[in-house]
């Protein structure tokens, strides 16, 4: 039985994707995708190549497999903070926000070398940072995200500013909460509620953060 389907939902799902910005990803509409979760109809095989590739994942384990978060992230199996005691050649260090650095209230103001550091087996472009998901911090409502799950973001630049409407996003300045990208022409904002958003800017670019993944951690 093909997994597609099942796939493109957790695929979905773990990087914080709505249906119909999946859709857009990919120039299908949000019902082709609510159809290919639903297992109601499968992609086109040109649909699953872009799929497969977009990902960084085997065509045949699109198809054929059930993936874990960690094979979707491109992850092994756990992740460590620096310190614990495995080799670190080959693996990537992010600065780590936990729980324990907002309920003290330090504000980072970009001094991520001050802060612990989770090492990973991935490679990316961009600066990316890790935090955690707690009571300390403000989030929309609804957050599809867990109470200790681990989020990855990296760094909003110019060049993904087209990808961020309707992206889970992180606001790192002095009052730091996860909200939800709204672009309206060259506006761009990242909204907690009617009550409370951020405006963005380019001088103040590095307080702005796209989500990139997820790890759940197992307590």
């Amino acid at each position: 039985m093909s997994q597609i389907g099942n796939n493109i939902k957790k695929l979905r799902k773990v990087k914080g994707l709505s249906q119909q910005a999946f859709a857009d990803l990919f120039g299908l509409t949000r019902g082709n995708i609510s159809s290919y979760e639903e297992l109601r109809a499968e992609p086109k095989i040109e649909v699953m190549l872009q799929i497969a590739k977009y990902f960084s994942i085997p065509v045949a384990e699109l198809l054929e497999k059930q993936l874990t978060v960690n094979e979707i992230l491109n992850f092994e199996d756990h992740f460590i903070v620096e310190g614990e005691g495995m080799g670190t050649h080959r693996l990537t260090k992010i600065p780590f926000l936990d729980r324990d650095f907002f309920r003290q209230g330090a504000i980072s103001e970009g001094r991520h070398d001050q802060l612990p550091t989770l090492l990973l087996p991935l490679e990316s472009n961009s600066l990316l940072i890790a935090v955690e998901n707690c009571s300390y911090l403000p989030h929309p409502s609804p957050f599809p995200f867990e109470e200790n799950t681990i989020l990855f973001f990296e760094q909003v630049k110019v060049d993904i500013l087209h990808t961020l409407h309707d992206h889970i996003g992180f606001f790192e300045g002095e009052s730091p909460f996860f909200g939800r990208y709204d672009v309206q022409g060259q506006n761009i904002n990242l909204v907690l509620n009617d009550w409370k958003k951020e405006v963005f800017a380019p001088e103040e670019a590095y307080h702005f953060w796209k989500l990139f993944g997820k790890f759940e951690r197992v307590l």
